[in-house]
């Protein structure tokens, strides 16, 4: 009987073990979901500061009508005709791909395509990451062709908290640059190779906004970098025998919303509550001229 009995509890100890290694592995599957909402919950909050503080803006319909306040600017105006047009109705109504999970729990924040490889995609975080991948890989017949896509995708993971703006822009061997700000102000340029799949930061000057990036953008023939910031800065920067340096800075009169090159020397930059573009020429000592959004007519010199 004593022997049965020994049985019987060790029997009994092993299934307790067993349930305790279970109970165990719960716990730690938990921690690690409690660690990821606590994650997407600080990104989040973070989001929502800053929506919250460009919640000001003002409706582009008011801006149309010239409602919005501006201050007096003696820059050359152009008040040609009508160049915001709207589109032929066309717009994309299915997903050609899905990459779950790019940046984990996080949510994606912003993204760019290649301007000469449409497959290849940069992607900037609330995780702080910035994901290069070739999406174009995940058109494959292969069932798992998404997913493996996510996988190989190429990470660099920024200091500035989350990345809000990213792009594509020079050549830099067998790759390119990619350029991104984050919401501390900071701006990363990184060197991408696509032989060694690697993204790789540039040193030099440093670039730092004394608000969250609002636009990244690079010159279509040079590699030069331009910046903008909530602040009303637009810091320009060179890659330049793979080191950083300053180009040129701009100080305008409120956050710079969007920006864009022309061409290789022409910088188009829009300022909040203002109704007009500004021309800056990198030729001509970074000279502006700004553009009307308000024209009723082509009266004055041509676009």
């Amino acid at each position: 009987m004593d022997l049965l009995g020994d049985l019987g509890a060790n029997d009994q100890l092993t299934s307790t073990r067993a349930e305790n290694k279970v109970l165990l592995a719960k716990v730690k599957e938990l921690e690690a979901k409690v660690s990821e909402l606590n994650l997407t919950n600080a990104t989040l909050l973070a989001e929502v500061e800053m929506y919250r503080k460009d919640a000001a803006l003002p409706s582009f319909s008011n801006l149309a009508l010239g409602a919005a306040s501006m201050e007096e600017d003696d820059t050359p105006q152009n008040t040609g005709s009508y160049f915001v047009q709207s589109g032929n109705g066309d717009y994309p109504k299915e997903a050609a791909v899905t990459l779950t999970s790019l940046h984990g729990p996080s949510n994606p924040l912003c993204c760019a395509l290649h301007p000469t490889d449409d497959s290849l995609l940069v992607t900037g975080g609330a995780d702080s990451c910035v994901s290069v991948v070739q999406w174009g890989a995940a058109l494959s017949p292969s069932p798992d062709a998404s997913q493996k896509t996510v996988e190989d995708a190429v990470r660099y993971s920024c200091q500035g908290g989350p990345v809000v703006a990213a792009a594509f822009g020079g050549v830099a061997g067998s790759g390119c640059f990619v350029g991104c700000g984050c919401m501390d102000g900071s701006v990363t340029v990184l060197s991408y190779d696509s032989m060694e799949k690697s993204l790789v930061p540039v040193d030099g000057v440093v670039v730092k906004h004394s608000r969250y990036v609002k636009d990244v953008v690079w010159s279509p023939r040079d590699p030069i970098v331009a910046t903008s910031s909530a602040d009303g800065t637009v810091y320009l920067t060179r890659v330049n025998n793979g080191a950083l340096e300053t180009v040129s800075t701009l100080h305008l009169s409120g956050p710079v919303e969007a920006m864009a090159f022309l061409d290789g020397d022409t910088l188009v930059v829009y300022v909040r509550d203002t109704p007009y573009l500004s021309y800056f020429d990198l030729r001509d000592d970074m000279k502006q001229t700004t553009h009307s959004l308000n024209v009723a007519g082509p009266t004055g010199k041509s676009d």
